[in-house]
């Protein structure tokens, strides 16, 4: 489990440093690189502390954060991250690839959803020219990724501030909703992860985005993180659970992990991998499971809610603490909960 930041969000001018796109278990022993272009961009405009941007939320808002259900429509903003430290930049060709792994995995989940009765509606960024839901962002901290993905207060304070500043009246006026989510696109090798907020937030943290790699750690060198692990990401923004071992949802135990893995083998929550450990490229071969349609709001039922009583302390769509409280434990070395008490969040990974 990945702990949220300590530092209050932070509003930034960020226009010039945000620039539109145009169109178009296993080890690993070395992190390969993006190709470097002729000149790494230097970072953009730095951070400057301001009031808090989540101030004068609604209830609701304060109970999902920015995304909201799945059903709901919702914005998906594409951001590539420019790696000035470490030289590592994102190519056209490599953005390409990318926008094509995230047009099959939105594709595979209005496909899922269906089977549920339901339609999608996700404004994400499709290669159209100058579109306002992809854009490019030069950090002042370094992109570390890696096995534990351990990225710095000073990296997650800084996409925390990007957030708030892209989300724009003008944004939720083109698209007609409010919903909205961040893609951070990293340019080397990680295990990909979101950042949610949890009903105990309040007006905290109420930014919600994934950070996708590259590059999968767990995988062969230079093999990119799969549509499936896309797909997967997603489905946290909207109140997915991880349900594998080690999982931060205090409902998901030994029990339910291994009902899941008899009842449910393709679950996409469960793994994003193919049964012999390889990864798809052209296709999503997962689903999504009763159990997971029901935390996502797809369905107001699921046969699990008999099984496992503590579902029944779910609200789709929604994180809660297990004791209704900050959690404890970080678990990834970094700033712990208890050295902050009023620390509020952890994150889905």
């Amino acid at each position: 489990m990945r702990t949220k930041i300590t530092a209050l969000l932070l509003a930034v001018l960020l226009i010039m440093g945000l620039t539109g796109c145009s169109a178009y278990a296993r080890w690993k022993l070395s992190t390969p690189t993006l190709p470097h272009t002729q000149a790494t961009p230097a970072p953009s405009a730095a951070p400057a502390p301001t009031q808090q941007p989540s101030s004068g939320l609604s209830r609701r808002q304060k109970l999902y954060g920015s995304a909201g259900l799945l059903t709901e429509p919702t914005v998906l903003v594409s951001v590539y991250i420019n790696d000035a430290a470490g030289g590592r930049v994102w190519t056209e060709n490599a953005k390409a690839e990318t926008r094509q792994y995230l047009a099959t995995a939105v594709q595979w989940l209005h496909e899922q959803a269906e089977t549920y009765g339901q339609t999608l509606n996700l404004y994400y960024d499709d290669g159209a020219a100058n579109s306002s839901l992809c854009r490019s962002y030069t950090p002042h901290a370094a992109v570390r990724g890696g096995r534990d993905s351990d990225e710095s207060d000073a990296l997650l304070t800084e996409l925390d501030a990007v957030s708030a500043t892209l989300d724009t009246a003008a944004l939720q006026q083109t698209y007609g909703t409010d919903r909205i989510a961040f893609l951070y696109f990293l340019p080397v090798s990680g295990a990909s992860f979101t950042m949610v907020h949890y009903a105990d937030d309040g007006d905290d943290y109420y930014y919600e985005y994934s950070c996708l790699y590259r590059y999968d750690v767990y995988a062969a060198d230079g093999e990119s993180e799969s549509p499936a692990t896309y797909a997967h990401e997603l489905l946290h923004l909207f109140g997915a659970p991880d349900l594998y071992e080690g999982s931060s949802d205090d409902f998901v135990d030994d029990a339910l992990i291994a009902y899941v893995e008899e009842n449910y083998p393709d679950e996409i929550m469960n793994s994003t991998y193919n049964d012999d450990g390889t990864s798809s490229f052209t296709s999503v071969d997962k689903t999504i499971s009763p159990l997971t349609a029901y935390c996502l709001g797809l369905t107001d039922t699921c046969p699990e809610l008999e099984l496992f009583p503590k579902l029944a302390d779910v609200t789709p769509g929604v994180f809660r603490h297990a004791d209704g409280g900050p959690s404890t434990d970080s678990g990834d070395g970094g700033t712990d909960a208890a050295d902050d008490p009023a620390w509020p969040g952890a994150v889905a990974v």
